[in-house]
């Protein structure tokens, strides 16, 4: 007798998911705890270039994961990747929290990275193809939306351990990373396979499967439909194809995708990367720095918490176009403060961090994943986040280990003024070549055709 089909609630793939980018965002994150205990009481000899690596060497990871993740995704399926993914962040967490030099450090971080790479490509496209279209947006912005709580802690955690152990405390901080991972990759073991990959990868076989998700997923008869014509549409694709991404159509939507993620992660990175270095260079010294780089993630929340909410409403374009905007505003209030002294001029710099964190949080923070998801079709969709987050974190990579040299050669202020123009830069190019995805099912989107800026049915493009 065929075993019962087990049917999770939307609240349970929607946390499930969110764990993974709340790993994410803390195992990213805590690595600045080290960086600034190590700097301040060279506790292990190091190197600037030595420096730079510990920093990066977990985006180097990432992008290894992510496309072997992402390829593999498509290819066997969401699940079983899903399930053991972060078993990467149980062991090398605790490695890392047991370094004993510098070099131990960058390896056992490079293979954290591996989980954050393959994570990203696996627990958004997940989440998301497992939400009804109509609340697609809410669905990723929830997920989303943990990756800030995840920053913030490591943050947190980090400062109450220097309070109690200060020499230590960057052990504390990267080994407790383990324990939610452990607790998720066993409460995964109960979810379903995507019912979209099922339908596109097994054709009518899958269906009946299909209609019984559909009662938790929202998927309606016609999305069902829409599914089997994508995949004979799709059908001289091979899943997981990295190739595939840049041919024809898919070139266009992943040139979108790939040029304004990396415009966003060399602003993120390298300034996120080296807050609490940062906040002291904006006058804040000693473990306070640590305090305020979590307290920073609570407008990165709150402005993700935003987009679970103005995703489906107002849609991912706007989103992305006014965060881009008040990152450069932000920027240019924190490139300020860094020049002048005084109260009003420091108020002035925290405003500034709050519009890069929060609004930042509400667009491209949350934008760009979503669009490497829905804009390329499923056999395609893990490949798509998959191939962008790597290419974005070998941006990323760079913008960490390029840090210390750019602040010690061009100064702080030209560091932000640098920063100021990237965002700008981005501004523009949402402006002109992103297109609107809101209010579209995924299938709807995958037969489209991309007309600068917007998404046109394929009757109506085949008639111009």
């Amino acid at each position: 007798m065929k075993a019962e089909l087990h049917v999770p609630s939307r609240s349970t793939y929607t946390i499930l998911s969110a764990m993974g980018y709340f790993l994410d965002g803390y195992d990213l994150s805590v690595i600045s705890v080290f960086t600034f205990i190590l700097t301040a009481y060279k506790m292990f000899p190091y190197t600037l270039f030595e420096l730079g690596f510990v920093s990066g060497s977990a985006l180097l990871g990432a992008m290894v994961g992510a496309v072997l993740f992402g390829h593999y995704s498509d290819k066997i399926g969401r699940r079983y990747l899903y399930m053991f993914d972060l078993l990467f962040f149980v062991v090398f967490a605790i490695l890392s929290a047991l370094s004993t030099n510098v070099f131990e450090m960058i390896v056992f971080r490079f293979f954290i990275g591996w989980g954050v790479g393959a994570d990203y490509a696996l627990s958004p496209v997940y989440a998301t193809e497992m939400y009804p279209n109509q609340k697609r947006g809410a669905g990723y912005g929830w997920v989303w939306a943990f990756w800030s709580i995840g920053a913030g802690v490591s943050f947190l955690l980090g400062y109450l351990f220097f309070l109690a152990a200060p020499l230590e405390a960057w052990r504390y901080a990267l080994g407790l990373g383990a324990v939610p991972a452990l607790i998720t990759v066993f409460l995964r073991t109960r979810m379903p396979e995507s019912s979209r990959w099922k339908v596109v990868a097994h054709g009518d076989t899958a269906v009946d499967e299909a209609k019984v998700l559909a009662s938790q997923t929202g998927m309606a008869s016609t999305d069902i439909e829409a599914l089997l014509e994508e995949k004979k549409k799709q059908e001289g694709v091979s899943a997981g194809s990295i190739s595939a991404l840049f041919k024809g159509e898919n070139l266009k939507r992943t040139a979108i995708v790939w040029v304004q993620w990396i415009l966003f992660d060399i602003g993120a990175y390298g300034f996120g990367l080296y807050a609490p270095l940062i906040l002291a260079v904006l006058g804040f010294k000693g473990p306070i720095s640590i305090l305020l780089s979590s307290l920073l993630y609570v407008p990165g929340f709150l402005g993700a918490m935003g987009a679970a909410y103005l995703n489906d409403v107002v849609g991912r374009r706007m989103l992305q176009i006014v965060g881009f905007g008040a990152m450069t505003l932000g920027m240019i209030f924190v490139a300020v403060a860094s020049s002048y002294a005084g109260a009003a001029v420091l108020a002035l710099g925290i405003l500034g961090l709050i519009l890069w964190y929060g609004v930042g949080n509400l667009g491209p923070g949350n934008t760009m994943g979503l669009y490497a998801i829905e804009l390329l079709p499923t056999k395609l969709r893990s490949a798509s986040m998959g191939s962008a987050t790597s290419i974005t974190r070998f941006v990323s990579f760079l913008s960490a280990f390029e840090f210390p040299y750019i602040l010690l050669s061009i100064g702080k202020l030209a560091f932000f003024e640098a920063l100021v123009v990237v965002m700008a830069i981005a501004f523009v190019f949402s402006i002109l070549f992103t297109p609107e995805t809101k209010g579209l099912t995924l299938e709807q989107i995958a037969t489209a055709k991309y007309r600068r800026p917007k998404l046109v049915p394929e009757e109506d493009a085949a008639g111009r």
